[in-house]
């Protein structure tokens, strides 16, 4: 539970109170995306007309940049389908592939930071201020449900009761038949990955605990912020980097069989087809 308080959330909150930032336009780029409380944080932190208008102009201005490396990401994402589950993998075009959308991926995060340094700039530092009172009370709240004693429980029940059941109904549903050598060898891999990653998200958690006094202070030191944007954007490229390693690992330790099996059902389904964005366990 303590992943709750990652990086991402603490930004989600201070972005999205000041008035559903172009981190919005990031996260949802194929959408006109709309703060559905704007009225009410408008009214708490008495926006201006003329603060309304730099807020629009930015969201604009992000979503200008970021619409067609989305767009390039995603058709790169329709593609991937066709190389992971090839008979034969072309190792080389798939890791060129996956790093394109890494990259992609990384351009997109940089661009979103900035815009939220941006827009928490325009902000005074009285609004600033009552943001970050809510974002250190919100915080105690999550640290109190994080600290509730049953969640072990709950995740040792998921795991040793929940979790066989189902990825073995998965399995059958997709009628790929895991064997139980595969299925070692995708657990195997989870928990390498996850090893790999651990470090990783812990140094971005750490960093993710000094934003909101780097940016809802008096007056913003931007050189310290744009700094601990870039760590932290650096660390999500290596752990997009680990991920799409192990999307490519997963898929190898499918048979030719299962793959073409897989293939079919994503041609039959599209993009809503699980297996179209996940390829694996």
């Amino acid at each position: 539970m303590k992943k709750i308080l990652a990086p991402r959330y603490l930004m989600l909150i201070i972005l999205g109170i000041s008035l559903c930032l172009p981190h919005s336009v990031y996260a949802f780029p194929n959408h006109h995306f709309t703060c559905p409380f704007k009225g009410i944080i408008m009214a708490v932190l008495g926006i201006t007309d003329d603060q309304m208008a730099s807020f629009d102009e930015l969201k604009a201005e992000t979503r200008a940049e970021i619409e067609p490396l989305a767009e390039e990401m995603m058709e790169l994402g329709r593609q991937m389908p066709e190389i992971l589950l090839a008979e034969e993998i072309n190792t080389d075009e798939a890791k060129e592939k996956l790093v394109q959308i890494v990259d992609l991926k990384c351009q997109i995060s940089s661009i979103g930071a900035n815009a939220g340094l941006e827009g928490v700039q325009i902000l005074t530092p009285e609004q600033r201020f009552t943001i970050l009172i809510f974002v250190e009370d919100f915080l105690e709240l999550l640290e109190w449900i994080a600290d509730f004693p049953g969640w072990d429980k709950i995740k040792e029940h998921f795991e040793e009761y929940i979790k066989p059941i189902l990825v073995d109904k998965l399995s059958k549903r997709h009628g790929i038949d895991l064997t139980d050598a595969q299925m070692d060898a995708f657990n195997e891999l989870k928990a390498e990955t996850r090893t790999e990653i651990k470090p990783l998200s812990e140094e971005m958690r750490e960093l993710g605990k000094q934003i909101p006094e780097i940016l809802l202070v008096e007056e913003i030191n931007t050189v310290d912020a744009k700094e601990k944007f870039e760590q932290m954007v650096g660390l999500k490229c290596q752990i997009s980097s680990i991920a799409a390693n192990a999307k490519l690992k997963r898929a190898q330790i499918l048979t030719p069989e299962q793959r073409q099996i897989i293939k079919e059902k994503i041609g039959e389904w599209g993009d809503h087809h699980p297996w179209s964005a996940n390829l694996g366990f």
